[in-house]
């Protein structure tokens, strides 16, 4: 009896086969599911992988087999894989097809955003399991490239209700994407001893029972493979009767052990498995042209296919085992690849077609043993070709290997800055930083250094404490003209206001408008201008910072949000949302989250979402501020942003401290006080004080509400930060000082908000003021100016809580009849924003003033998921669910799933009355995918 290296890999294997034909089973069924199977080279991947293969009947099977060589060729692995159901592409949102076929080369296009792209291979996977459930099968995970890893995990993910079953085999040690994603997995360890012994029975007479035996089986823990090829070589006598002393054929030995059998092939067949191992492709006339190229031909791998080396069936030539492949590759020389390498890349040299290209000049790359600037030329084309179909990983490797074949120092640089710009954009800032370093290091070009300088200062930006980083660029400034140091003082300012340095940012900002003056471009005079302003506006010169936006309205219309800095985009629709621009705001961040999807800019699109968050926030728009900030603190965490993190967590906690979800809100101040911590983000950190102050004050607690939002006072009036409408905690911590019968602590806040607000007023500051002296006052004309006010603000949490003031200010004045519609208009806009707490208090308010409270429509506290309110706020303004699948990156499966369990927890029936339950606009556009 014999077993071939599938065979063996299933000797007891029981429980590990009941896991995959489960996840089959569930497939059938109707549920997703995905199962990673890791472990060391040959213990039996792959085996299992084909199992399933053969068992998948009835199912539609997408199977693809990475290649280490293939690593550097953008999308190669997600190609392989949705080549039967490529046909269908054609019937994705159009969005999505564009991505798709852009990415794998079917057509020429604008970039597709990473989003989009793994929307559209989800999309595809959940239209081929429309009919018939699909088996997706992907061997050695480990070699795939990173731009179909991206793609696939993104879908991996997000799998829920499609009828996908997801089989990935991937090797320890590897450092795999997806065994670090946190996928389902199952370790594969060794053969038990009995299944050992059977294995080593079918090759070699060695007893189980025999000193041998127990040595391999020490020696290989079991590892099938190893125990296969061992005991092979002690038949054959390599090592005698015994075996050798030391490890046997694990890792690197078992590719030695490989080696020991392709060795004792002729030359001219050794030579043409380099060929074979060294392509990215397996069809065989590739191979048999590059061995032409090589005075070689087809007949070279009569013996290996003869030894079960390789496999030539269907016009492609495959490897019996990867470590074959390696083993074929590595222990041919440097000279012998490199020629096998060019011969590769002579037989592409009539191809026209992209892929085709890519695979030539990676070839020649590799074939170069030396600087070449052709070469790099080419390859430097394969990167832009990579970055313009958005597989920005493989374009960053390409640039980088063009500046290693670049003789000029010059050239050398232009490509590591390149590399650089591609790499942030990919969300890799450390890798980002390090380009850039080496990038100034190569050259002293102006024009590099300046680059590299600017994007230096983003990365640190997001990456180190604020004032450190604002100390850092000021000094990388002062050696270089305007126009090098203007966006590196913008940049600096920047730093200063997140670190809560409010005075010092101010300093910096005038230097870099003045400096901006001096400048040849205009987009600096504007930047520098927009950051002077938002220190203006910090510091509680809102008129004057007002002016500065209305000379920029055109600027800020018409530029690209991605060719500015992202803290001038971002922090300008900051300020246009405190001085009450909401619209202006809003128009401009949709903007550029558009273009920051549409180029796939991860690093840049956190901040939009997040602002954006705030700014729904304010103006009653809850549902879609949660999904929003809920969506830009998922990428936040993705690639490594945690201030920007924290801020998108703080919206979140500021919405279900309003709401009285006092467990997700105080995760999320945990989360939020981690992220922060050591980072000196002192303009970020108040914002989740503000949120905690108000979840107490809106659960009665008073005394505590009062000492948080009083200490909250203190930090920010030392900063120097000046502008109420920032964090709005002020009317909370009045009120929460006079319901802890503190008057005095009431009387100085208001005091302080006065002369803040009274230079140059916002409508907000003028309506909560006016709603603050009322209170402390008790002063009806007050409360009527205040409700005025309101009428020209779309907050409707700010006037329904005056509105509740002023009912209880009439109520405790028997005033009871009068009270009664602020009060009923209070509780109404508080029950549509699901604000809990403030709806108690409104009712209780009524019931003291004699008046029945109404039934509240059958509603009870519910908490939907992050994920569910996302789906929900879309399906509520109208959109369809292929639609809200678009707009969320998920499965039109997934949604009706998210659906369903949104109607049973609402305890709703149509869509028409989930609209009525959520504190949505629905004439607000759909977010663009």
């Amino acid at each position: 009896m014999t077993f071939g290296p599938g065979r063996c890999g299933l000797l007891s294997r029981a429980e590990e086969q009941a896991r995959v034909r489960q996840l089959l089973a569930d497939a059938r069924r109707g549920r997703s599911g995905v199962l990673v199977l890791h472990g060391e080279p040959g213990i039996g991947k792959s085996a299992l992988l084909e199992k399933a293969v053969a068992e998948a009947a009835g199912m539609t099977v997408l199977r693809a087999t990475a290649i280490e060589m293939e690593a550097e060729l953008a999308f190669a692995g997600l190609g392989e894989l949705v080549r039967p159901v490529e046909q269908s592409i054609g019937r994705l949102p159009s969005a999505q097809a564009r991505a798709l076929r852009t990415a794998l080369s079917l057509e020429e296009g604008r970039i597709p955003d990473g989003l989009t792209l793994g929307a559209a291979t989800l999309t595809l996977l959940t239209d081929a399991a429309a009919t018939t459930p699909v088996l997706v099968a992907v061997d050695d995970a480990h070699w795939m490239d990173e731009a179909s890893t991206r793609a696939l995990l993104f879908a991996f993910r997000r799998l829920q209700a499609e009828a996908v079953a997801v089989l990935v085999t991937a090797r320890d040690g590897e450092g795999c994407p997806f065994i670090e994603a946190g996928l389902p997995a199952l370790a594969l360890t060794g053969l038990d001893r009995a299944a050992a012994a059977t294995l080593v029975r079918g090759v070699a007479d060695i007893p189980a029972d025999s000193e041998p035996f127990r040595r391999l089986y020490r020696e290989t823990a079991g590892n099938p493979l190893a125990l296969l090829e061992a005991a092979s070589a002690l038949r054959d006598s390599v090592w005698g009767v015994q075996p050798p002393e030391g490890p046997l054929p694990v890792g690197p030995r078992l590719t030695a052990a490989y080696s020991a059998r392709l060795a004792a092939l002729p030359e001219a067949s050794r030579r043409a498995l380099t060929v074979a191992a060294a392509g990215y492709t397996e069809e065989a006339s590739v191979l048999v042209a590059a061995l032409r190229q090589l005075s070689l031909d087809g007949e070279a791998l009569s013996a290996p296919e003869a030894a079960n080396v390789i496999d030539r069936s269907g016009n492609k030539v495959r490897f019996a085992h990867p470590l074959l492949r390696a083993a074929a590759y590595h222990m041919a020389g440097g000279q012998q690849r490199r020629e096998a390498h060019r011969a590769l890349a002579g037989a592409l040299a009539d191809r026209e077609g992209p892929v085709d290209r890519d695979q030539r000049s990676w070839h020649l790359a590799a074939a170069a043993a030396e600087p070449d600037p052709t070469t790099a030329s080419a390859l430097a084309d394969t990167a832009g070709r990579a970055r313009d179909r958005g597989a920005l990983p493989a374009a960053v490797r390409a640039y980088e290997r063009a500046a290693d074949l670049s003789p000029l120092p010059v050239d050398r640089a232009r490509y590591l800055l390149a590399a650089a710009e591609v790499a942030q954009l990919a969300g890799q800032g450390d890798r980002a930083l390090t380009l850039a370093e080496a990038a100034t290091s190569a050259s002293d070009d102006a024009a590099v250094r300046a680059g590299a300088t600017g994007l230096r200062s983003q990365m640190l930006l997001v990456r180190q404490p604020p004032r450190r980083v604002h100390d850092q660029l000021v000094d990388m400034a002062v050696p270089l003209d305007a126009v090098q140091a203007v966006p590196l003082l913008v940049a600096a300012a920047g730093a200063a206001c997140m670190g809560g340095a409010i005075v010092q940012a101010r300093a910096t900002a005038d230097r870099a408008s003045a400096l901006a003056c001096r400048g040849e471009a205009p987009v600096f005079d504007h930047s520098a201008a927009l950051m002077r302003a938002h220190t203006m506006m910090l510091a509680g010169e809102r008129r004057a910072a007002a002016a500065v936006f209305d000379s920029c309205d055109e600027f800020l219309a018409a530029t690209d949000p991605l060719s500015i800095g992202v803290e001038v985009t971002s922090f300008s629709a900051m300020d246009l949302m405190w001085l009450e621009r909401f619209a202006t705001a809003r128009t401009l961040l949709e903007r550029a989250v558009r273009c920051a999807r549409r180029m796939g800019a991860t690093e840049r699109l956190v901040p939009y979402l997040t602002v954006l968050a705030d700014t729904q926030l304010r103006t009653g728009r809850w549902d879609d501020a949660y999904a929003l900030a809920s969506e830009g603190a998922a990428l936040a965490a993705e690639i490594g942003q945690p201030v920007l993190r924290a801020y998108a967590i703080s919206t979140s906690a500021r919405i279900e401290a309003a709401r009285g979800r006092d467990a997700e809100c105080a995760e999320h101040a945990r989360q939020f006080r981690g992220l922060v911590e050591g980072r000196g983000a002192e303009l970020v950190s108040p914002y989740i004080d503000s949120a905690l102050g108000l979840l107490d004050l809106g659960n009665g607690k008073n005394s505590e509400a009062a000492a948080r939002l009083n200490d909250l006072q203190q930090r920010v009036a030392a900063s120097g930060l000046r502008e109420p409408t920032v964090l709005q905690h002020q009317p909370d911590l009045i009120e929460a000082c006079l319901a802890a019968d503190d008057r005095s602590g009431a009387q100085a806040a208001l005091d302080d908000l006065m002369e803040q607000v009274g230079p140059a007023p916002s409508v907000w500051g003028l309506a909560v003021s006016a709603r603050c002296r009322g209170l402390v006052e008790a002063d009806e004309d007050a409360y009527l100016e205040a409700l005025r006010h309101h009428e020209r603000l779309p907050d409707p949490f700010a006037k329904a809580r005056t509105e509740l003031a002023y009912g209880r200010f009439l109520r405790r004045r028997r005033k009871r009849g009068a009270a009664r519609r602020p009060l009923t208009a209070a509780r109404q806009v508080f029950e549509r924003l699901c604000a809990d707490p403030w709806i108690a208090l409104a009712e209780r308010e009524l019931r003291a003033a004699g008046f029945e409270t109404p039934t509240r429509r059958g509603r009870e506290p519910v908490a939907l998921t992050e994920r569910e309110t996302q789906v929900a706020v879309l399906v509520a303004k109208g959109h369809t669910n292929r639609e809200v699948a678009a707009a969320l990156f998920l499965s039109d499966k997934t949604v009706e799933y998210h659906l369903n369990h949104i109607y049973a927890k609402l305890r709703v029936r149509s869509r028409v009355e989930l609209a009525g339950r959520l504190a949505v606009d629905t004439d607000l556009p759909a977010r663009t995918p």
